[in-house]
């Protein structure tokens, strides 16, 4: 782990004296793996649970200066899910289970997202993020022991809002490394108190960067 963070120090400040952020405009590529935490009344029904996101973007730097730019684009976010249901009523399936019978829950989703980040760098290379992002969702099916087969969610809200900042750093050639916590404002479903809340981690190249 120290020969890890030894080496992205080290790829951090060699690309302070190397890196060309000067352009206007640039675009690239991403993906990024996001971490949830739901949160809200609902949330507490799972025992345990694990909700991931893998998130495929085209992205845009919009250059106001030297320093400053808006980071947008739009990317192809997909949502994996197991839920294991204990001792308490479900908001999510509506069903009961108890904790000598615990069921295995299942999910899976597709949407569209789009970033609108204030980006400063503070280096050459080290930048700073703050901003929101809107997912607007496509679909999500999910699958319950109970039933044993996979049915859509007819209460999934559109528009996912989420709000937060992150930091990271451009290597001289374009690549970049990010990490970003935002918070969910608006609930996930209809009549439901539960957000979405992500850490996620992004690596990322630009086309035009040097």
């Amino acid at each position: 782990m120290k020969k890890i963070l030894t080496i992205a120090f080290f790829l951090m400040i060699t690309s302070s004296a190397f890196a060309d952020i000067n352009k206007a405009n640039i675009f690239g590529i991403s993906v990024t793996e996001s971490g949830a935490i739901l949160m809200g009344d609902a949330a507490p029904d799972f025992v345990d649970y694990s909700l991931s996101y893998t998130n495929i973007s085209f992205d845009a730097i919009i250059g106001f200066g030297n320093r400053i730019g808006l980071h947008t684009g739009a990317g192809l976010l997909i949502s994996y899910g197991t839920y294991v249901m204990g001792d308490s009523d479900s908001d999510i399936t509506g069903v009961h289970y108890t904790s000598t019978d615990p069921k295995d829950d299942k999910s899976c989703g597709m949407a569209i997202t789009i970033p609108a980040m204030a980006r400063f760098y503070a280096t050459n290379a080290l930048f700073l993020e703050a901003g929101a992002t809107f997912d607007f969702n496509l679909f999500e099916a999910y699958y319950t022991g109970d039933t044993d087969e996979w049915d859509n969610r007819d209460d999934q809200k559109l528009l996912n809002v989420e709000v937060g900042g992150g930091i990271g750093f451009t290597l001289w050639f374009g690549l970049e490394l990010s990490l970003k916590y935002t918070y969910g404002l608006t609930d996930m479903y209809e009549d439901i108190d539960m957000t979405n809340s992500r850490i996620s981690f992004g690596i990322g190249y630009w086309f035009n960067y040097k």
